[in-house]
């Protein structure tokens, strides 16, 4: 079977959305979908990260770097960062969502649903992926405002799917 149905297929396991970020000579991000408990004590995260993204380098040379798990009023920026926009085009769009500098280096959004900040612990490679996984150095405090979700190739609103 070839990868493409595979893929459609697996679209349907919906899960959040999230802002990955890592500083080293210039803001480096993201959107991730595939993020997952990793260990609970010590809490730890794992993202899978394409291997040819600008920001792994800088995730696997030890830098801190900043999982934002993002909330219905992101699509839009979702929307900006995902589409075909030129990368001065994404962060206008960063820096419009209110993206602003942690004291760690990454960039974050102060109206996430919560931010982790993670340092990598491991890396493995799954063909055109990396496998990172990140202890969690310090976390916000969460917000309850909506999520949002990618289902289906597609962002959405949990309100819009009901």
């Amino acid at each position: 079977m070839t990868a493409a149905p595979l893929y459609d297929s697996f679209a349907l396991h919906g899960s959040s959305v999230s802002l990955v970020t890592v500083y080293d000579d210039d803001h480096r991000f993201f959107v991730a979908g595939s993020v997952l408990t990793a260990s609970v004590d010590p809490f730890a995260l794992a993202v899978s990260v394409g291997r040819t993204r600008a920001a792994l380098p800088a995730m696997l040379s030890g830098r801190a770097w900043a999982l934002s798990i993002l909330a219905a009023q992101h699509l839009p920026l979702v929307r900006a960062l995902t589409g075909s926009t030129r990368p001065e085009e994404r962060r206008a769009a960063l820096t419009a969502a209110g993206a602003a500098e942690s004291p760690e280096g990454p960039l974050v959004l102060p109206d996430a649903l919560t931010t982790f900040w993670c340092r990598t612990s491991s890396s493995t490679t799954v063909h055109d992926q990396e496998l990172v996984v990140g202890d969690v150095l310090r976390a916000t405090t969460p917000n309850d405002d909506e999520p949002l979700l990618r289902w289906n190739h597609r962002f959405h609103t949990a309100s819009a799917l009901e």
